[in-house]
């Protein structure tokens, strides 16, 4: 029954059947599905699903902008009227298969009717190729067909232009000997029964790669050697042989042979709705011993076509020799494959007459080798500059006007010439398709009752809108997660935690401000002069050397008479400190300090315990301060230069790198607790599947991302302090550089005391406690100090400072801002939107994808999906299956 509603279909109106193909393509706009099927397609220049097997056509659209094409578009001079053969119904046919291939009908259920051209080498199938198709294909030495071509022809609009796309089909993997680079190579893999292509063994998913695209013909012969050389070296990358880059040595080939395809999509006003594959030329004998496998696999390999039952054979064999040696003849009588075979006789210009030219008489009359179609006689111009056109018009006047073609066997001359053959060869076609329709829809539906089959057996995968549940979750982790990082009470201690570790990083940067050094220039006896350049400073044996560092007003004890030892002491326990708990703090800070003992990660803040002893800090002498100074003197007596202070500045920042990168490091380190902390109990019930990684994944090279980015903003800002010295704060660095020089002057005038009486006074200070020591102190008198040589210095030194003051306000101000307005305002706000990219929530897809994510079994979670869309193909075929039939 199904069979007589095809039949009626071939005498049914065309306009109906035109109606099916505009009902199809109004179903594929309509359900948008992807129509591919087990094909990883790499396309930089397009990525059409929809345009994997066939050329791209109108009638063939889903919906879905197709390919750009290219800008510039080469007017074809080839116009061959006679080529536009077919009436709507039989390109409605063609259609309908190219249809069906797309949706992956021919790789998951039967092979579809197709037409394969195959001969033994140098029979001139590549000029019947040529002839067919209008392009020219590669005609060098050695560059002969080594792997199958798919020409796909599609009729376009009319107005538009010749274009063609070449892809690589690549369903097959190389596992033979590679070509070394010295050149040695080692014996492939014989062709066996179990492997009959030999070192080639099928994959289990075919990849379709883009390789080229072009509006002008004369591209395609050097495009076509350049896609043979990608496909003969499998373990180069293709894309490196695309025309245009730097071709690899072409000289040496990985394998000689591969069942791998070269596709061209070929649309144009002026040709057939016609597929066909140029299969490479059946070998007699290998040319050297060791690739000898090369005879059976090539052989094999016609032999895969040959035997498919849907499949019209086009065999070539020249004039010019004995057909009784054909081996592609006897392949095909060996698979009993006549009756859908025909024969094309080509180089019919070399042909001799007398007992030669009868034998051809009788195979035309079908008196020796027979074809089920009989054959036909081909003429074509091998000459890569004459066009398709002219060729054709050379063709039709040597048949119409030379002898035996014209006269002896006119009888025959609706078998002569390429024009007549391609109508022969797409009725056929047509016919071929439509006596197959009522088989592939039964096979079709077979199939997807067996997936129906296959997918019950499959373990149940999550139940419910599972996009909707994972978006849900997402939103409620981004609100717990909004909480912890906005703080405000003891449940959410997140800042609570941060904020300590921020105030301990501004009492570092503030705790590296430059100090002094005091050496013998505290010596009151020192002579008041200032020399040029002061290379070194003198110690005096006796005198004690100390630091000048103030926390206060107060200089603090360090300045003070102490042995060695006790001073050692003291340093030593400051550099014990483990919290920031300082009894005395500068100027600058007014904020108490409240560290806490243990962070909600289960540890102390580590690595950013203020260190007593001040490393960061910039340490000046005061023959150092002095060659600055002179460094930048212009001539002006008792004046500081301003570069000198810059100078000075920039020294007193070198040391800020440290500290900000140990709040960066713990910044990073705590938010990335929290954030999978949060992560991993907001999806705990999904523990165990791949949704749960990938979730915890995204959240980490999210936070990784960000955090590089503030770091990069940290870095900048440290930059710019460190480039220019700039306030507007006049009235706040003046009060601080005053502060600063009162404390330098009375702590320096101290240290000249403590000097002066331990050179007039030896022991002074032995038994005497620290009240008395300052008691004794104060009563030195500036006439026994004598003048200060080194007020210029000190007045410097309190610059410096007073701007430091400054700096490191705005500098910690802006890393707590920074951070504060981008890092955890991206975590806050941005990470859940990256999820859910991610994830494709929200692609048309995005519920297979949710499946196999929730699936605790990747493996079947994966099948299903895999048969689910094929169903979905499948099904859809059986509805443009049905719709042909009626």
């Amino acid at each position: 029954m199904a069979r007589n509603k095809v039949q009626a279909l071939a005498v049914a109106p065309d306009q109906a059947r035109n109606e099916n193909t505009k009902t199809r393509q109004s179903l594929r706009s309509t359900n948008g599905a992807d129509t591919t099927h087990d094909v990883a397609m790499t396309d930089p220049a397009e990525h059409d699903p929809t345009n994997i097997g066939h050329a791209a056509s109108p009638s063939r659209s889903n919906g879905t902008s197709g390919p750009k094409e290219p800008s510039s578009a080469v007017v074809n001079d080839d116009s061959d009227t006679g080529l536009e053969l077919l009436g709507q119904g039989m390109k409605a046919f063609v259609t309908l298969i190219q249809d069906l291939r797309v949706l992956g009908v021919e790789e998951l259920v039967l092979p579809l009717p197709k037409i394969c051209v195959l001969g033994d080498q140098s029979t001139g199938k590549s000029s019947l190729i040529e002839g067919l198709s209008g392009i020219k294909v590669p005609r060098k030495a050695g560059t002969c067909t080594r792997c199958p071509l798919e020409i796909n022809l599609a009729t376009s609009g009319p107005g538009t232009s010749w274009k063609c796309s070449i892809y690589l089909v690549k369903s097959h993997i190389y596992d033979g000997f590679q070509m070394l680079p010295s050149g040695r190579s080692v014996k492939a893999q014989p062709a066996t029964r179990a492997r009959p292509l030999g070192p080639w063994l099928p994959q289990d998913c075919t990849e379709t790669t883009f390789f080229y695209k072009t509006s002008n013909k004369s591209d395609i012969p050097h495009a076509l050697h350049l896609a043979q050389l990608a496909t003969l070296n499998p373990a180069i990358d293709p894309l490196k042989f695309m025309p245009g880059q730097p071709t690899p040595n072409d000289d040496r080939l990985q394998c000689k042979f591969s069942p791998n395809v070269i596709k061209l999509d070929i649309t144009s006003p002026d040709v057939p709705n016609l597929y066909f594959y140029d299969l490479p030329g059946v070998i007699n004998q290998a040319e050297v011993p060791e690739e000898e496998y090369l005879v059976k696999l090539v052989a094999n390999l016609a032999k895969k076509y040959i035997r498919t039952e849907n499949c019209l054979n086009l065999l070539a064999m020249p004039m010019t020799d004995d057909p009784a040696n054909s081996t592609a003849s006897k392949l095909v009588q060996e698979f009993g494959a006549q009756a859908r075979t025909f024969g094309v006789l080509t180089k019919p210009d070399r042909v001799q007459s007398g007992e030669s030219l009868a034998q051809w008489i009788d195979i035309l009359n079908g008196k020796k080798f027979r074809a089920g179609h009989g054959y036909y006689v081909v003429k074509n111009n091998p000459d890569p500059e004459v066009s398709h056109s002219v060729a054709r018009q050379e063709e039709d006047h040597f048949f119409s006007e030379l002898d035996p073609w014209a006269t002896e066997l006119n009888m025959h001359s609706q078998r002569f010439g390429t024009i007549k053959l391609q109508s022969i060869l797409s009725k056929t076609l047509a016919e071929q398709i439509r006596t197959s329709l009522p088989q592939i829809a039964a096979s079709v539906h077979a199939k997807v009752g067996e997936i129906v089959t296959r997918l019950g057996e499959l373990p149940e995968p999550p139940e419910g809108n599972l996009s909707l549940k994972i978006m849900q979750k997402i939103m409620s982790f981004e609100s717990d997660l909004r909480h912890h990082l906005d703080g405000g009470s003891a449940e959410y201690p997140f800042q609570k935690e941060w904020y300590a570790a921020a105030v301990h990083f501004r009492h570092t940067i503030a705790f590296s401000y430059p100090r002094l050094n005091l050496s013998d220039q505290v010596n009151s006896s020192a002579p008041v002069r200032l020399p040029f350049r002061a290379s070194a400073t003198p110690t005096p044996s006796g005198h004690r050397h100390g630091i000048i560092s103030i926390e206060s007003d107060e200089e603090e004890s360090v300045t003070q008479h102490v042995t060695p030892a006790s001073h050692s002491k003291k340093r030593s326990a400051g550099t014990k400190t483990s919290q920031i708990s300082p009894t005395k703090r500068t100027k600058l800070q007014d904020i108490p300090i409240h560290l806490p003992q243990d962070s909600p990660s289960g540890g102390s803040v580590v690595g950013l315990d203020v260190d007593r002893s001040a490393p960061y800090a910039k340490r000046f002498t005061l023959t150092e301060i002095r060659d600055t100074l002179q460094d930048a003197h212009v001539g002006l007596p008792n004046q500081i230069d301003p570069r000198a202070t810059e100078r000075m500045i920039r020294a007193s920042l070198t040391k800020w790198d440290e500290p900000l990168d140990q709040l960066l490091s713990f910044t990073s380190e705590v938010c990335l607790n929290l954030i999978l902390e949060r992560a991993t109990i907001a999806f705990s019930i999904w523990t165990g599947t791949e949704f749960f990684d990938v979730a915890l994944e995204v959240c980490r090279s999210f936070l990784q991302e960000a955090f590089e980015a503030q770091k990069a903003s940290a870095k900048k800002a440290l930059a710019k302090e460190r480039r220019k010295a700039l306030t507007l704060h006049e009235d706040a660095m003046r009060a601080a550089s005053e502060r600063s020089y009162v404390t330098l002057e009375s702590a320096h005038r101290n240290g000249r005391a403590m000097a002066l009486l331990s050179k007039n006074e030896p022991g002074w200070d032995k038994d005497l406690d620290e009240r008395a020591k300052q008691a004794k102190l104060a009563k030195v008198t500036d006439a026994q100090l004598g003048p200060n040589a080194y007020v210029h210095e000190l007045r410097a030194l309190s610059d410096v400072r007073g701007y430091f003051e400054c700096a490191c306000s705005r500098f910690v101000d802006v890393i707590y801002q920074d951070i504060h307005t981008d890092l955890f305002a991206a975590c806050r706000d941005e990470l859940g939107t990256a999820l859910k990219d991610r994830l494709g929530l929200e692609e048309k897809d995005a519920e297979h994808r949710c499946a196999m994510l929730l699936a605790v079994d990747q493996d079947s979670a994966r099948l299903r999906v895999e048969l689910l869309k094929q169903k979905e193909n499948l099904e859809k075929a059986t509805v443009w299956l049905e719709m042909e039939s009626r």
